[in-house]
C-alpha cells in the first residue's frame, strides 16, 4: 500500500498562514462580532429595555391608581346601599340583587 506523499508533508509556517487565512479566520468571523457590532447590538438592546421598561412603569401606575379609585367606589356604595337599606329606599329584593352582583 502506497501512502500519499501530499498528505505527508511537513507542516511549515507558511502552510499554517495560508490555511488559517483561508479556512480558519473566515471561519472564526461567522461565530464572533466586531467590538462595534458588539456595542450597536447592545445599544438597541438596551433601548428596547429602556422603552418596555417605561411602558411597563406606566402600566403598573395605571393599575394602582385604577385599584385604588375602585377600592375608593366600593367604600362608597357600600354607605350608600346601607343608607337606602336603613331608609328603606330599596326592597330586601332589590338588596338581594345588589348583594348577588358581589361587587364588594
Amino acid at each position: 500500500m502506497k501512502k500519499n506523499k501530499s498528505a505527508q508533508k511537513p507542516l511549515t509556517l507558511e502552510i499554517l498562514a495560508d490555511y488559517n487565512q483561508k479556512v480558519f479566520f473566515p471561519a472564526l468571523d461567522e461565530h464572533f462580532t466586531t467590538k462595534k457590532e458588539f456595542n450597536e447590538f447592545k445599544d438597541k438592546v438596551l433601548t428596547n429595555e429602556d422603552k418596555m421598561l417605561k411602558k411597563l412603569d406606566t402600566l403598573l401606575t395605571e393599575k394602582e391608581v385604577r385599584e385604588y379609585r375602585e377600592e375608593k367606589e366600593n367604600k362608597l356604595w357600600a354607605i350608600i346601599i346601607k343608607s337606602l337599606k336603613e331608609h328603606r329606599i330599596l326592597s330586601s329584593d332589590e338588596l338581594d340583587q345588589i348583594a348577588r352582583l358581589q361587587i364588594f
